[in-house]
C-alpha cells in the first residue's frame, strides 16, 4: 500500500476510534490549525483530538503499525517557538486539549496531577474552588497556555515556579506502539508522586521525547504569607557587575527570590500593556524604568521580618549599581500570577493592539514572534559580551533589540524576542535572517538556546556522545519514527 493510501485508511480508522467530529482533514482544519508567529511549520495531514488517554493510546497504534508520523501538541500555544504546527514533514497533529482534567490533588504533599488541556488558568480556578492553600504555578504567555507544555519545554515561570520542569514528579506516559507507562513509585510513597529506585526517566521525555506525555504530576508549592516587588535601573555600563552581584546572592539566598533584568526597548514593547503599534512618540516611562537596563526583584516569606531581611540583602547587593529605586509595598500571599500582559509584546506592529473580546491569541492575529533563548553562565563579563553580540544583530536586521536576562545562581536564559506584523513581507525576512544570524553569532560564543524551535534541537548544542546515547534510546523505543525527533534528521 502506498503513503497515500495508508494515510487515507489510517484517517477512517481513526474517525473509527474518536468519532469524526474529532478527526479534521488539512483540507478542513489544516491552515487554521497549523496558524504560527513565523513561517517553516507544516500543514498536518490531519488533526486528532482524542478525549483520554486510551483514545491517545488507540491513536498511537495506528500511526505505529502504518509507520506514519504524529506530532502532540497539548494546547497548541507554543508561541515564538513552533505553535502547534508540525515541522516540515507528513504528520497528523495529535493535540491533547481534550484531555483537560485536574486528576487529583494532594494538599496536604503539596502535588497536582495534570492533563495536557489543564491551561494555568484552569488550575487556578481549580485550586481556588477547592479551597487549596497551594500557589498557582503562572508564566508571562497567559492564563490560557497549557501547564503540562510548559513543563516538557522547561519553560520559565515565575516565583517559586522559575524551573517549571523542575516541579515534575511522575509522569503518565503512552510511547509510539501504544503502550502505556507511569513513573510513579509503587506503594503509599507514590503518594508523593515520587519515581522508583534506579535511574531518573522523567527527564527522558521533555523536550520531544519519544512518548506523549497523557499527565503531569508537579509540586505546587504553599502560598507564602507576603511578597514584595523592587525594581531597580542600572547606572549605566553597570550590566557586568550587576550580574556578579546577583549570582552571588542567589546562590546564598536561593528560595524567597527571583531577579530578572529588561532592557528599555523590552519594557517599552509591553508598555502600556494594550499599546498600540510602534507607539509615536515613544511612551513615558517612569524613572526607574527608563534607564539601559532595568532590575526586578520578586521577594516572598513567611513573615514579614524574613521579607525584610531579603530585601535588605537585595538593596545592599545593588545600591552600588543603580540610580533609582521602586520598592512596592509588602503585601500578603503571593505574588500576583503572569496574567496576559507578556503577550502586548507579540502586538507591538499590530496597528489595532492586542484584540479585545477573547483571549490573546498571537498565530490566529497575525503576529509575528521568534525568540531566541540562549543559555549563558552567570558571568559578568560573559553575559554583557553576549548581550553586546546580540543587541548588534538584532540592530542591524532593522529589529528592536528586546532583551530579557532571568537570572539564576549559575546560569542565566537570556530571552531576545523578534517581533513584527506578519502582513508586512520585508519585516518578516528580515526577522528570520535576524534569527539565523543570532544562532550563528552566538554559536561561536558556546551559547545555544535552551527551548527548541519546531521541535528541532540544533547538532552542536548537545554533546555528540548524549546525542549518540538518545539516538539508541529512541531506536529502541520508536524504531517507526512515529513521534517527532528533535535532534534531526541525521539520527534515526
Amino acid at each position: 500500500m502506498g503513503q497515500e493510501a495508508e494515510w487515507a485508511a489510517a484517517v477512517r480508522e481513526w474517525r473509527s476510534l474518536l468519532g469524526r467530529e474529532h478527526v479534521a482533514t488539512a483540507a478542513e482544519e489544516g491552515d487554521r490549525i497549523a496558524q504560527g508567529t513565523f513561517p517553516g511549520g507544516a500543514r498536518p495531514r490531519c488533526v486528532l483530538l482524542p478525549g483520554h488517554r486510551d483514545e491517545v493510546a488507540a491513536c498511537l497504534r495506528v500511526a505505529h503499525r502504518r509507520q506514519l508520523s504524529v506530532h502532540p501538541v497539548s494546547t497548541g500555544r507554543n508561541w515564538g517557538y513552533g505553535s502547534t504546527g508540525p515541522r516540515p514533514g507528513e504528520a497528523a497533529l495529535l493535540c491533547l486539549s481534550r484531555l483537560d482534567r485536574v486528576v487529583d490533588l494532594d494538599e496536604e504533599l503539596g502535588v497536582a496531577t495534570v492533563q495536557p488541556g489543564v491551561t494555568f488558568g484552569s488550575l487556578a480556578r481549580y485550586l481556588a474552588g477547592a479551597g487549596s492553600s497551594r500557589w498557582p504555578p503562572a508564566t508571562g504567555a497567559g492564563a490560557d497556555t497549557s501547564v503540562v507544555g510548559n513543563i516538557l519545554q522547561r519553560g520559565l515561570g515565575t516565583g517559586a515556579y522559575r524551573d517549571m520542569a523542575a516541579q515534575v514528579r511522575a509522569l503518565e506516559l503512552v510511547l509510539p506502539d501504544g503502550s502505556l507507562v507511569g513513573t510513579r513509585a509503587p506503594g503509599p510513597v507514590g503518594d508523593g508522586a515520587e519515581e522508583g529506585p534506579g535511574p531518573s526517566v522523567n527527564g527522558l521525555f521533555l523536550q520531544g521525547g519519544p512518548a506523549v506525555v497523557t499527565s503531569v504530576a508537579m509540586a505546587l508549592h504553599p502560598v507564602p504569607q507576603w511578597h514584595q516587588r523592587v525594581l531597580f535601573g542600572l547606572r549605566t555600563g553597570s550590566l557586568a557587575a550587576v550580574v556578579d552581584e546577583a549570582r552571588d546572592l542567589l546562590q546564598r539566598i536561593p528560595a524567597g527570590l527571583t531577579l530578572d533584568l529588561r532592557n528599555r526597548p523590552r519594557i517599552a514593547a509591553q508598555w502600556p500593556a494594550r499599546a498600540a503599534a510602534a507607539p509615536s512618540p515613544p511612551p513615558q516611562l517612569p524613572k526607574v524604568l527608563d534607564g539601559d537596563w532595568t532590575g526586578c526583584a520578586e521577594l516572598w516569606a513567611d513573615s514579614a521580618a524574613l521579607l525584610e531581611a531579603t530585601r535588605d540583602r537585595v538593596l545592599a547587593r545593588m545600591s552600588a549599581h543603580a540610580e533609582h529605586w521602586h520598592l512596592q509595598a509588602p503585601l500578603p500571599g503571593a505574588p500576583p500570577g503572569g496574567g496576559s500582559g507578556g503577550l502586548a509584546c507579540a502586538y507591538r506592529h499590530k496597528p489595532a493592539g492586542v484584540r479585545s473580546g477573547p483571549s490573546p491569541d498571537p498565530g490566529r492575529d497575525g503576529c509575528g514572534v521568534l525568540w531566541f533563548a540562549p543559555v549563558l553562565p552567570m558571568r559578568g563579563v560573559k553575559a554583557a559580551e553576549a548581550v553586546r553580540v546580540i543587541e548588534r544583530a538584532m540592530v542591524a536586521h532593522g529589529m528592536e533589540p528586546c532583551l530579557a536576562l532571568r537570572l539564576g545562581a549559575r546560569v542565566l536564559h537570556c530571552v531576545a524576542g523578534l517581533f513584527w506584523d506578519r502582513d508586512d513581507a520585508a519585516a518578516e525576512s528580515r526577522a528570520m535572517a535576524c534569527h539565523r544570524r543570532l544562532a550563528a553569532d552566538c554559536a561561536r560564543l558556546g551559547a545555544y538556546p535552551y527551548r527548541p524551535l519546531l521541535a528541532r534541537v540544533e547538532a552542536q548544542s548537545v554533546d555528540g556522545s548524549v546525542r549518540d546515547l538518545l539516538a539508541r534510546l529512541r531506536q529502541a523505543v520508536d524504531p517507526h519514527g512515529v513521534l517527532p525527533h528533535p535532534h534531526g534528521a541525521g539520527i534515526p
